[in-house]
């Protein structure tokens, strides 16, 4: 039984979050030294503040995963997965326990060195803190799990009816923000953090606007995943999507006006903390820029060969190359133009979803 439940829980949940994964490994190891992970640590070891909202943070990626493992319960092909309830209380917890454990591998070892630096700085209140908190995650989590396995259909409050006939380019928004908002939360948060965050380093020493391309190379990473959700959420609510007489440009216009909505909260935060030393002019070539490469991506993930693991390589790899591009020089006038114009090909390529 735990080699089905990781082949359809564990497995499949670090391949579809492939690109949040990697956004956090480059931010942890490729830009962030050893030292400033020690300071790091040290400073919120020290302080309540940030203790607590490394637990919110923990407290968001726990939401993660138990909203993911709701939506793979409740997915006609897991529906099998319902005969788990058939086993004793006491072998079905131990094994959402592995589950759980499993999913929260990156907080649990993150929290792992935070207890070993406290250990050695002789902070016990704040290692029982942590030890606190991430057990209590653990047991949450399993137990929302599992509750959801004994209740695979909850009722739940009824939601009014709203007046107006909502645009086709709100649709998978509003669905992200109704369903999967945990998801969407992290997302546009880790994007957004980004973005402020190079900004706000950009006039600390003498860079250029070479760093503000790379933040946008890794906030556009971070939405790697939402390819294959608009995939997903079309195939399971818009069967008749493909059957529509629509030309391929006319597909690609709607996905542009999708794309922009959930890329228009980058450019507010670019806006708000742009540099004195950026020009506005080049603000809105960076934003214009990861607007066609998430359409981009979007042509590219709604491959029908494409598996998670060659996706995953896929990104990685794209992620290395452009950093090393910009550094060499491409500017920003030629990433926006490779965008667009993959954006293009990809859209006359794939003229309708596949099936």
């Amino acid at each position: 039984m735990l080699v089905i439940l990781y082949r359809t829980l564990i497995s499949t949940f670090y391949a579809q979050n492939a690109g949040f994964f990697l956004v956090i490994v480059l931010i942890a190891f490729g830009f962030m030294r050893p030292i400033e992970h020690e300071a790091l640590i040290a400073a919120t070891l020290g302080s309540p503040f940030l203790l607590a909202l490394a637990a919110g943070l923990w407290l968001l990626y726990t939401l993660k995963t138990t909203a993911y493992v709701r939506r793979q319960l409740r997915a006609p092909e897991h529906l099998f997965l319902q005969t788990f309830c058939l086993l004793p209380s006491p072998r079905r917890w131990s094994l959402w326990l592995l589950v759980q454990t499993a999913l929260l591998v990156p907080i649990l070892g993150y929290g792992g060195w935070m207890v070993a630096r406290g250990l050695r700085y002789g902070a016990h209140e704040a290692i029982g803190a942590i030890v606190g908190v991430q057990g209590l995650l653990l047991m949450g989590g399993a137990w929302a799990n599992d509750y959801r396995l004994r209740h695979p259909n909850p009722e739940g409050p009824a939601v009014p009816r709203l007046g107006f006939r909502l645009p086709y380019v709100l649709f998978f928004p509003t669905y992200w923000l109704r369903h999967e908002p945990v998801s969407m939360l992290l997302t546009k948060a880790f994007s957004g953090l980004l973005l402020a965050g190079v900004c706000r380093l950009y006039p600390t020493d003498e860079y250029d606007q070479r760093l503000l391309l790379i933040g946008l190379v890794l906030s556009v990473a971070t939405h790697a995943q939402v390819g294959s959700q608009v995939s997903a959420f079309e195939h399971r609510y818009l069967l008749i999507l493909p059957n529509l007489p629509l030309a391929w440009y006319q597909r690609l216009g709607r996905y542009a006006l999708t794309y922009g909505l959930i890329w228009f909260p980058e450019l507010l935060i670019v806006l708000r903390n742009c540099p004195v030393a950026v020009g506005l002019d080049y603000v809105v070539w960076l934003w214009l820029t990861g607007w066609g490469w998430l359409l981009f991506l979007h042509a590219l993930s709604y491959a029908s060969d494409r598996s998670p693991d060659r996706w995953l390589t896929g990104i990685l790899i794209g992620v290395v190359v452009a950093t090393l591009t910009i550094m060499f020089g491409l500017p920003v006038g030629a990433w926006l133009a490779i965008g667009w114009l993959g954006a293009v090909v990809g859209g006359y390529r794939f003229k309708s979803p596949p099936r």
